[in-house]
């Protein structure tokens, strides 16, 4: 019988995998005037939802195992980009980044408080809000896709 840890870890891996691959479909094929375009005022671009989102996943999935990481999160609000190359090689950067952090995840951290400025949870709580806080993310930049493509 497979250990349970070892598939909780396999399978969080597994769904940050797909959504960065959601993420690769959605930036895939569009300039920087799409990557770049508002949808209204104040909205965010799909350049800034994939930045913020991989920069969250990153400093989430790091606390998860109690690693302190370097964040500047309010620049990833300004972020622009030249074109998909960009943010391609970024979700991949992160991506790699990324699983080293999930390898070093042991059953131990789920129960472990991890604090953070402002919060403290465990590692379960860290693991579990990077996945669904990606996952917002993502669907906010469908959805902006689909409003660029009939705009």
């Amino acid at each position: 019988m497979p250990d349970p840890f070892e598939v909780l870890r396999a399978e969080a891996q597994t769904i940050l995998h797909d959504q960065h691959n959601t993420l690769r479909d959605v930036v895939r094929g569009l300039d920087a005037e799409a990557l770049n375009w508002q949808p209204t005022a104040g909205a965010n671009s799909i350049c800034v939802l994939v930045s913020h989102a991989l920069d969250a996943e990153r400093y989430l999935l790091s606390s998860s195992v109690d690693v302190p990481v370097e964040r500047d999160r309010e620049s990833h609000f300004r972020a622009t980009t030249s074109g998909d190359a960009e943010l391609l090689a970024l979700i991949d950067r992160i991506e790699a980044e990324n699983d080293g952090y999930l390898s070093r995840l042991q059953a131990a951290h789920l129960a472990a408080d991890v604090a953070r400025p402002g919060r403290t949870h465990s590692g379960a709580w860290w693991l579990l809000h990077a996945i669904e806080h990606t996952r917002e993310h993502v669907g906010q930049a469908l959805l902006t896709r689909q409003l660029w493509e009939t705009r």
